[in-house]
């Protein structure tokens, strides 16, 4: 959830200020670019959405596995750009910035198991006793 929070809070701040990360604006030509502020904004607005989700589990889950894909991809945008510009030298925020893009799209994978056990239980009339990820005991 705060990593949702972060990128929208990040992604604003890129389109108000007009400021670019200079890995971005030498890799990513202009369209790209504002694709990928656009993306952020919109992985973190449709993330928390379903994060936040009062209705049913399965549409919450779904509407917070379309802005975990947005923030993967975003993210890995971001990466391959700070490597393409930077090389090695961008090891340590690179870095930061796959594990950001490796922890959503793993995220993503959970949400897409869950709602695979949730339409096959349906199928089967046995919805009630599907064992999910995000209710798991801690």
């Amino acid at each position: 959830m705060f990593a949702l929070l972060t990128v929208l809070i990040a992604g604003m701040v890129l389109l108000i200020s007009g400021e670019r990360p200079r890995s971005v604006t030498t890799a990513m030509p202009a369209l790209v670019l504002l694709l990928w502020e656009i993306g952020l904004v919109g992985a973190g607005v449709i993330g928390l959405m379903g994060v936040t989700w009062r209705g049913q589990l399965s549409t919450g889950l779904a509407v917070e596995l379309l802005g975990l894909i947005l923030l993967g991809s975003a993210s890995t945008m971001y990466a391959v750009a700070v490597y393409v510009v930077s090389g090695w030298g961008a090891v340590v925020a690179g870095s930061y910035v796959i594990a950001a893009a490796g922890a959503s799209w793993w995220r993503a994978g959970q949400i897409v198991r869950d709602l695979s056990r949730v339409a096959r239980a349906a199928s089967r009339g046995y919805i009630a006793d599907v064992p999910l990820l995000v209710q798991e005991e801690p």
